[in-house]
């Protein structure tokens, strides 16, 4: 019940945490794996440098710690997306102004690869590439991506997006970011995931999701174990692909 309760008022805190802290550690943890060794020295010595987090993975729920700063307001909406709830395809013109996490990653990137000793830029680079595949991440502002869609997750009050920021992976795998990291990188190699294409293409594979997701909803939804089962593959894969796609930019930029 102490569990659930905590796992309750995590959900209903969670505003755009993509991946939750287990899952984007786990996102990191497997795109490190796939990385080259020369890549993975580069990531170890920037993290050691920085000081305030023991791995490359751990580093990567730093754009999530410093939300509480208000220094760090500007980065709030490179978090994450919106589009129309008519709108079919993600394009760059859905990004406003300000910016969205396709801009997001478009000037961390850059970033990098001007100077790779950015700490900021990378652990930003390697949050903002998470987020955009969660795909309530890809979403719509009226329902702050879900936040304001409540359903009930194992008897307590939910929304869906802390259900698949948080809930979904909570009862998959605990905390334990790192095995299932490594776990997920071992099955990405052995599906030889295709590592091609822009944020926007890979956003709209989120887009696609997050269409079903709201598709699927029913007012006063009633959620378990049935939805864990059959949405934890879709969480895997997302983290499996994104963790290729985040290796294969990090490979570009630091194993010359």
């Amino acid at each position: 019940m102490v569990r659930l309760l905590g796992l309750c008022l995590f959900l209903c805190a969670s505003q755009a945490h993509a991946w939750g802290f287990t899952g984007h550690k786990a996102f990191c943890e497997a795109a490190y794996d796939l990385t080259t060794p020369k890549t993975q020295q580069a990531l170890d010595a920037i993290a050691a440098k920085q000081g305030e987090y023991h791995s490359f993975a751990e580093a990567c729920t730093w754009a999530d710690d410093i939300k509480k700063d208000h220094q760090w307001d500007w980065s709030k909406h490179l978090h994450y997306v919106n589009i129309a709830h008519d709108d079919h395809q993600l394009t760059a013109s859905d990004c406003p102004e300000k910016g969205c996490v396709l801009s997001g990653i478009e000037e961390m990137q850059a970033k990098l690869q001007k100077d790779p000793q950015d700490w900021q830029a990378l652990f930003f680079f390697a949050h903002f590439v998470g987020d955009l595949h969660q795909p309530m991440h890809v979403s719509y502002a009226d329902d702050w991506g879900g936040n304001k869609t409540q359903v009930s997750f194992f008897g307590e009050p939910a929304n869906l997006h802390g259900i698949w920021d948080y809930g979904i992976i909570e009862h998959l795998v605990g905390e334990d970011w790192h095995g299932w990291g490594d776990k997920l990188a071992t099955t990405a190699k052995a599906q030889q995931f295709d590592a091609s294409g822009t944020p926007a293409e890979w956003g709209n594979e989120s887009l696609q999701l997050t269409r079903k997701i709201y598709r699927q909803y029913q007012p006063n939804q009633q959620l378990g174990q049935a939805y864990v089962d059959a949405n934890s593959p879709v969480i895997e894969q997302r983290i499996e692909h994104g963790a290729v796609r985040l290796a294969h930019m990090l490979d570009a930029i630091y194993n010359h």
